[in-house]
């Protein structure tokens, strides 16, 4: 006969001692689908930025958890597509085929979701983390539902690379903008950090294709960019067979993309801010706002009336979406980090309807940009020389 399982005493009685675990400064315990699971994200104790080694209390086995456009994954369901190669839903199953259209995976069938209701944000799975804690997952966004009747054709947004942040404390940032249906969601992603697709403590950008809580996530080549870099997302309809449709979803000019084909139509828009490991006001970029610009949004071959909402899910430092023009083919959408720029920004909300930011140039002159209530000024695009130094003190 085997020897039986020693038994341990704890604060709640005894136990068989492999159902006890020891967590370490730097983990926490979290309440999952699974179970109690013991999370870390301490690179010194079996974690890596933008990933975690979660142990799960019933088997005490490891899975490598890594951050995605849309939470917390098991790795074994993110898969990087190659260039030159497509997703395809035509069977039920999601598969990567070549060129020729020969088998290279196959990712078994997704789930469809009840119609209706978005996927995103309520199916973000949200890592533990130490208390206290900034909010994770998507923080600050704006939306619109295509109900036209028309597919939407062609949704492309431009936008600046932000300065890094001050501090880097292993946080993950991500900035797009995204079409999706119940069940996935399609977005050309700017990050910061390391998430699943790879990367560190610099901008890059790579497009994605994730299923819901838990589920499949596919990404195609990360490439890394730099600040003050303009980027174009563009996801473009490529094609339409009853009740499936065929995108593409790339970064203009950045040998970046992923082709899907045969999946259900993408209907709802967003332009979003998510992100993981937030520790303080000084873990997002060192800059007031990042503009979402020159927004386009078709169907078929018709510009529609898009009116934008903003939510903002999280404002513990005062994030928020401002919504400057919901014009169809040039809208913008500002993406603000906080309520107040950085050390070397003043702003004065002196009416209602008016917010003026002054702030220090690199030519140690001041700028100075304004809000009207509907609109930024003195230009669209930039800021007004004000002349002098600006003192920060």
């Amino acid at each position: 006969m085997g020897s039986e399982e020693r038994e341990v005493i704890t604060p709640g009685g005894p136990r068989r001692e492999s159902s006890v675990h020891w967590v370490r400064p730097g983990q926490a315990v979290e309440q999952t689908a699974e179970g109690p699971q013991v999370v870390s994200r301490d690179p010194a104790k079996g974690g890596e930025r933008g990933s975690v080694v979660v142990n799960t209390a019933q088997s005490g086995t490891q899975v490598d958890m890594v951050i995605t456009p849309g939470g917390l994954r098991s790795s074994s369901v993110v898969h990087k597509i190659e260039a030159g190669t497509v997703l395809d839903g035509s069977t039920g199953s999601i598969r990567n085929l070549d060129a020729e259209r020969n088998l290279l995976a196959d990712f078994g069938a997704i789930p469809p979701k009840p119609e209706g209701t978005p996927l995103m944000p309520l199916n973000v799975s949200h890592p533990a983390r130490p208390a206290p804690a900034f909010g994770t997952g998507w923080i600050t966004y704006a939306s619109w539902t295509n109900s036209t009747g028309s597919p939407v054709s062609s949704f492309s947004t431009q936008w600046i690379v932000p300065p890094p942040p001050i501090a880097e404390d292993g946080q993950v940032i991500f900035l797009f903008n995204g079409i999706q249906n119940s069940t996935m969601i399609y977005q050309p992603v700017l990050q910061w950090g390391v998430s699943a697709a790879g990367g560190g403590n610099y901008w890059a950008v790579a497009c994605w294709y994730a299923d819901g809580q838990g589920g499949q996530v596919f990404h195609s080549d990360l490439v890394r960019v730099n600040t003050d870099d303009l980027l174009t997302g563009i996801m473009t309809l490529t094609g339409q067979s009853g009740s499936n449709f065929s995108y593409d979803c790339s970064f203009q000019g950045i040998a970046t993309s992923l082709p899907i084909q045969n999946i259900p139509e993408l209907t709802w828009c967003v332009e979003t801010l998510e992100a993981y490991g937030i520790t303080g006001a000084t873990d997002y970029p060192e800059t007031f706002r990042t503009p979402m610009k020159a927004i386009d949004i078709q169907t078929k071959a018709t510009t529609p009336a898009v009116t934008w909402t903003a939510t903002n899910a999280v404002t513990d430092c005062g994030q928020h979406t401002i919504v400057v023009d919901n014009s169809g083919n040039n809208g913008e959408v500002d993406l603000c980090y906080g309520t107040v720029g950085p050390a070397s920004t003043a702003v004065v909300s002196w009416a209602a309807n008016r917010l003026d930011i002054f702030a220090l140039g690199t030519d140690n002159s001041m700028y100075h940009q304004y809000w009207d209530g509907s609109s930024w000024g003195p230009t669209p695009t930039g800021w007004e020389p004000r002349g002098g130094t600006f003192d920060a003190g």
